[in-house]
């Protein structure tokens, strides 16, 4: 039979969000039996597969979506491959093996303000080309497929791959079990960027609610996140500027306080307006911290058999009414849901099985 070689782009690896979602299928991926993988991207990021038999590291830092990537990609090394598989759908040019690419979401379309009407322009000529030029695509949730379906028109099949959780996060909960519920600090975690369509508005609302219910409380709000400074929403950062001596603004943390302050937390919101999928309650959850989140279409899918605490989305007071219920919280249970499910060595043997089942055709 013959050796499938794969080609992977790499190159955000490092970073958050899709950074994270590639660098936990290179990890799994890589362990497949008599396969060879082409790993593009920064050498010194891909040190941990440069020793092995299987894996090739070929150099590339230039930006996605820059003239240098659609330009001077290292095609010639990728066509001696089989295949291409791209985390995002950002595709150079000069790449004649299949592609397989990654739309993660279509939230520039679903939700108003987030770009300029030339930015949306560029978007949907990269992701249309995407959809015409891929083999396959993949997306991380049913959700996510059927926006992609509803707004263009793919020539190659869309298929479902999720995301879950990373190998970090493992690593750190099998150092740090769960806390008991009676053990974890009197804290309400917001973890996500501070984008119009993330609902924070309406977390502030509800907890300024909480307090007036609860004046003797000593709950504090931690919002986790970073500034978009091109989606950002200024109303508020303006709001978190404002004295309050009980909401705590953390920017630029490490994984590590992140994780921290997710375990020690007695609550998780995720007030959510639009997702593609949206981990952190997973991660909260799976972390033994309960989590209350919107009742948006693809939380539905993804946490509707999960502990997750529904509310109705954009209602600051059902949510400060959870809120108030949910203190004190029960750990949550969702082994089960990130084993069978949202883990990535589940994730990268699907993706890996779409890419094969192509490859040995060609």
């Amino acid at each position: 039979m013959k050796t499938i070689t794969v080609a992977i782009d790499c190159r955000l690896i490092g970073q958050s969000g899709i950074g994270t979602f590639i660098e936990n299928v290179v990890y799994h991926i890589v362990n497949t039996p008599d396969m060879l993988f082409v790993l593009v991207g920064e050498k010194k990021k891909l040190e941990p597969y440069a020793l092995r038999e299987n894996c090739t590291i070929v150099e590339c830092n230039y930006p996605s979506f820059s003239l240098k990537e659609l330009f001077c990609f290292p095609t010639k090394e990728v066509n001696r491959c089989d295949a291409f598989f791209t985390p995002f759908f950002n595709i150079p040019l000069g790449i004649r093996v299949p592609i397989f690419s990654t739309i993660h979401d279509v939230v520039f379309f679903d939700v108003e303000g987030m770009c300029s009407p030339i930015g949306k322009l560029i978007r949907r000529f990269f992701i249309q080309r995407a959809l015409n030029i891929s083999a396959k695509v993949f997306t991380v949730s049913n959700f996510s497929k059927s926006r992609i379906e509803a707004l263009f028109s793919p020539s190659c099949p869309v298929v479902v791959c999720s995301s879950g959780i990373s190998e970090e996060l493992k690593k750190y909960r099998n150092q740090h079990p769960p806390i008991r519920p009676q053990d974890k600090k009197d804290n309400i975690v917001y973890l996500g960027n501070l984008k119009k369509h993330k609902g924070l508005h309406v977390l502030l609302a509800a907890f300024k609610q909480f307090r007036e219910a609860l004046p003797q409380s000593k709950t504090t709000l931690t919002i986790i996140g970073n500034i978009d400074f091109r989606t950002k929403d200024e109303k508020i950062e303006s709001l978190l500027h404002q004295h309050d001596d009980r909401i705590i603004f953390l920017r630029g943390a490490s994984n590590d306080t992140v994780f921290k302050t997710l375990r020690e937390a007695k609550l998780l919101v995720s007030p959510s307006e639009y997702e593609g999928l949206g981990l952190p309650p997973m991660e909260a959850m799976f972390l033994g911290t309960s989590a209350i989140i919107s009742d948006i279409p693809v939380y539905q899918e993804i946490y509707g058999q999960s502990p997750a605490i529904f509310f109705k989305m954009g209602d600051a007071a059902d949510l400060a009414g959870k809120i108030i219920s949910q203190i004190p919280t029960i750990n949550p249970i969702i082994d089960n849901l990130v084993a069978t499910k949202h883990n990535f060595q589940h994730i990268s043997t699907l993706i890996l099985k779409e890419i094969t089942s192509t490859a040995f055709q060609s």
